[in-house]
């Protein structure tokens, strides 16, 4: 049938085919080890603890602490910073003390630290938990979970599972920014400290604490950080084998997850090493470099997550005032995401994923120009829908990418450089976020706040341009491109053996 020049049974055949590739998506998980669906759980909360968080960071410390712009900018930078120092150092012992532990311990500082958090009135207390507890617990999270969804996937599935697992983190996105508005806009905390504040809420003085709703929110935060704690002591240190058991002998000593002869799960023991051995076998190939080119150039197009995080609220707060539903209007993008994510992925799973962080990140980029030509709501609203199909069609990749250039038992070490240079940015980019607010968009006074955006724009824009440049380099395929380091049974029985024939050994 033709209408308006489209072919509509084509058109109708594509989405079926589409849901058909989503559905299979799904079916391939069937069989997988439980520690999959509990990475998904733990990715969910530790989520829904770190967006809710991070949407009200800079708002939190200028409200209840009375710190300035520039300095809560900055502040909010040298989170994302120490997260990326402690996180070098947390790749290597992530290698060498497996998935599981290191989620304990990660999950446990963190919650100690955002308990520390909502209870202190003391600038010093808050500084030594932003700028040492709370990261030290977070570079333990997300890298680590990542690098679990690899161990507990195989080749068929695993495009897929990444896709799966970004959609879960929107998911908890998608609920924090509700959840702040809940709290932000009907909840109001002590009526006398908001009416003494700045912004809506309590003057910053050090000694005089209160449930404000910024509080209120990160408590909501402890009780997920709280959950996640007690999922991490059921983890197991696995991984999946792809080969089916071609024998009884050999399934006899290896479970099968849910009776699937095609998942065999057996333990995975770190193949523990030196953190110079480990970062000189790493830096000794080719691909690793250019991996690391790809990470530098996407730098800018990343960077505005952050101006998402730091930026948009105080600039929504101070231009249409304090009832605006800042976190409805974040929570477009995740909404989005979990839209988006599973049908592109699906449909894209073929596909280079360097190709797909390319042509993204274009999209990705043009969205800030939204705010450059219109103060509105709905310049707000636009820029973060096309935001969000950008990152929908490059950032769930950029795992894949990072996951596939990888060695088995060093994706921790690959996981932390890769974040390295997005969280080490995030120092200057907090700091100038808090300058260009107070310079164009300042709590009173005149606002220019389409300039602030252009600089922001210009500055993400680079990042496509410059890969575009140097495509011809970034798309050269290696020789030890994806070669992974295969850890198995017959050729290294001292580092997998069946999972029940140590089960007897396992610590309680």
């Amino acid at each position: 049938m033709i209408y308006g020049g489209k072919n509509v049974g084509s058109t109708g055949d594509g989405l079926r085919s589409l849901l058909s590739k989503v559905t299979s998506g799904f079916m391939s998980l069937r069989g997988s080890p439980s520690e999959l669906w509990k990475a998904y759980l733990l990715k969910f909360l530790d989520s829904y603890s770190y967006f809710s968080f991070s949407i009200i960071f800079t708002l939190f410390l200028s409200a209840d602490f009375g710190f300035s712009d520039v300095e809560a900018g900055t502040l909010y930078g040298a989170w994302g910073a120490f997260i990326t120092i402690y996180g070098l150092v947390a790749g290597f012992i992530v290698d060498n003390l497996g998935v599981a532990r290191s989620l304990q311990i990660g999950f446990l500082l963190s919650l100690l630290s955002r308990i520390f958090i909502f209870l202190t009135t003391s600038r010093a207390a808050l500084l030594f938990n932003v700028c040492i507890l709370l990261p030290l617990g977070n570079c333990l999270g997300i890298p680590v979970l990542t690098t679990g969804i690899r161990r507990y996937t195989n080749e068929t599935n695993r495009g897929f599972s990444f896709g799966l697992f970004y959609c879960v983190m929107n998911l908890s996105a998608l609920i924090s920014g509700p959840a702040v508005d809940m709290l932000t806009i009907w909840y109001r905390g002590s009526d006398a400290l908001r009416e003494a504040g700045g912004e809506g809420h309590d003057s910053g003085r050090e000694g005089s604490w209160s449930l404000t709703s910024y509080r209120a929110i990160i408590l909501t935060g402890i009780i997920a950080n709280f959950i996640a704690c007690m999922v991490t002591f059921t983890m197991r240190e696995i991984k999946v084998n792809t080969a089916a058991a071609n024998s009884d002998d050999e399934r006899d000593g290896h479970e099968y997850s849910n009776g699937s002869p095609s998942v065999r799960v057996s333990t995975f023991v770190p193949a523990k090493a030196s953190l110079w051995k480990i970062l000189r076998e790493t830096a000794s190939t080719k691909s690793f470099w250019r991996f690391l080119v790809v990470c530098l150039i996407t730098l800018n197009v990343r960077m505005i997550f952050r101006h998402l995080d730091a930026t948009l609220p105080k600039y929504l707060v101070r231009e249409f005032g304090d009832d605006i539903p800042k976190g409805t209007i974040y929570a477009i993008n995740p909404a989005l995401i979990i839209i988006l994510v599973p049908l592109v992925a699906a449909a894209t799973t073929g596909v280079d994923p360097l190709l797909m962080i390319h042509h993204g990140s274009y999209i990705s980029a043009a969205s800030v120009f939204f705010l450059v030509f219109s103060t509105s709501i709905w310049s707000c609203i636009l820029f973060v829908t096309v935001l969000s199909i950008g990152e929908a069609v490059w950032s769930p990749r950029l795992y894949e990418y990072t996951m596939k250039i990888s060695k088995e038992g060093r994706e921790g070490t690959y996981m932390a450089l890769s974040s390295a240079p997005l969280f080490l940015a995030k120092l200057p980019v907090g700091f100038l976020s808090g300058l260009l607010l107070e310079k164009y968009c300042p709590e009173e006074g005149p606002r220019e706040s389409k300039t602030m955006w252009l600089i922001i724009g210009s500055l993400t824009a680079s990042s496509p341009v410059i890969m575009t440049i140097l495509w011809p380099y970034l798309s050269k395929d290696d020789s030890d491109t994806a070669k992974y380091v295969e850890l198995t049974t017959h050729e290294t029985c001292s580092i997998e053996t069946p999972y029940e024939d140590q089960s007897s050994n396992r610590k309680k």
